[in-house]
């Protein structure tokens, strides 16, 4: 992207998981998190460590929006997911899972959940996007507190400024 000082280089994945990451915490703190019922419930398989964790943070993951049930030993079925999951629900769910178990402290599970949803549902690195898209997703980072970070601390944009430029291709 052209700025006024400059041109940046946005890294879409790290920029996109940014926007979302703030999103689900917006929601979160609004106690509004939206939600999405599947037409036909996915059946996961868990680990031991993924079940103790489903089972300790049923209430938390609920308040994000999933709806996971009990379904045979270690199956479970998923009603519900928040609206931010598009795609490969199991996935998404065994990565909530994975995240809030590296986490001793059940305190930072709603931080890791943020974290997974935003990871999972961000446009991939690579991923083609349309020119309105480019622009859409410029402007929402621009809007949001931390724009220059991923969740991660990863950067989302590389800034080379108009000197630089000129530096490299022997104009200074």
């Amino acid at each position: 992207a052209e700025g006024p000082d400059g041109l940046y280089l946005i890294d879409q994945h790290a920029a996109h998981e940014r926007i979302l990451f703030e999103e689900v915490h917006a929601q979160q703190a609004r106690s509004e998190a939206e939600v999405q019922g599947l037409l036909e419930p996915v059946t996961i398989e868990v680990t031991p460590r993924q079940e103790e964790v489903l089972k300790a943070g049923e209430e938390i993951l609920a308040a994000y929006g999933f709806a996971i049930e009990p379904f045979g030993q270690r199956t479970y079925l998923v009603r519900a997911v928040p609206a931010i999951v598009k795609e490969k629900v199991a996935e998404a769910v065994g990565e909530v899972l994975d995240s809030m178990s590296s986490e001793r402290d059940a305190k930072d599970w709603e931080h890791r959940i943020a974290l997974s949803l935003a990871c999972h549902s961000a446009v991939r690195a690579g991923q083609v996007l349309s020119q309105e898209e480019v622009r859409q997703l410029v402007r929402e980072l621009e809007q949001t507190e931390l724009p220059l970070t991923c969740p991660h601390g990863r950067p989302t944009m590389i800034r080379f400024s108009s000197s630089q430029l000129e530096r490299e291709f022997g104009r200074d």
